[in-house]
């Protein structure tokens, strides 16, 4: 019975240090996410004057019929 207990805390720590690193590496990514559109909002689109380049917005979709 001690050993189901000990692996169940081990079983445990190791899950916690699973979602603790995933949690890390999503803080990270948001994090250069959220500077790249920082820098990246002075660009100014080269067709409309003042218009202001979204990169979310930036790629072509095509439509089929």
């Amino acid at each position: 019975m001690r050993w189901l207990m000990i692996g169940l805390i081990v079983s445990l720590a190791a899950m916690l240090s699973a979602v603790a690193g995933v949690a890390r590496h999503i803080w990270i990514q948001r994090h250069k996410l959220r500077r790249e559109n920082v820098v990246g909002q002075g660009k100014t689109s080269p067709t409309t004057p003042g218009q202001v380049i979204d990169p979310a917005e930036d790629t072509e979709h095509d439509l089929e019929p």
